[in-house]
């Protein structure tokens, strides 16, 4: 399926390929693989495992706009940035780094990822470059 979003989408297609479902995939096994918790209540407890989650989102947030470009030949540029928040917020609803960091807000995670799965694809556009 083509990731990028045109005209003649209804909502819930431009919201599915809003959503970096394979990157969002491939953090939550790569952090079940190295010992971290997918659960929000639970931050992990050993310092290589806390390093190891952050590190993994680190390395997938920078590979989002890559996949988007290169595999999902998608050149609509605010869609690229709004897919990478996507990702970022969709971990920050997991915990993930965020609990390592202290700075996780289970409520928050909730409203914040719901929002902005609920708004965004009522305003984002497509490209003007693409066909």
């Amino acid at each position: 399926m083509p990731r990028e979003v045109n005209n003649t989408q209804p909502y819930l297609d431009k919201a599915v390929k809003l959503v970096p479902t394979e990157i969002v995939g491939a953090y939550l096994v790569l952090v079940g693989v190295v010992g971290g918790s997918v659960s929000t209540t639970a931050a992990p407890t050993d310092q290589l495992t806390k390093v190891l989650v952050c590190v993994i989102f680190v390395v997938l947030l920078a590979a989002v706009p890559l996949y988007q470009i290169f595999v999902s030949k998608v050149t609509n540029k605010v869609q690229i940035v709004i897919t990478t928040i996507a990702f970022a917020l969709w971990v920050y609803n997991l915990g993930g780094p965020f609990s390592v960091l202290g700075i996780y807000e289970p409520k928050i995670a909730a409203a914040l990822l719901t929002l902005w799965s609920f708004v965004i694809p009522l305003v984002v556009k497509p490209s003007t470059e693409s066909s």
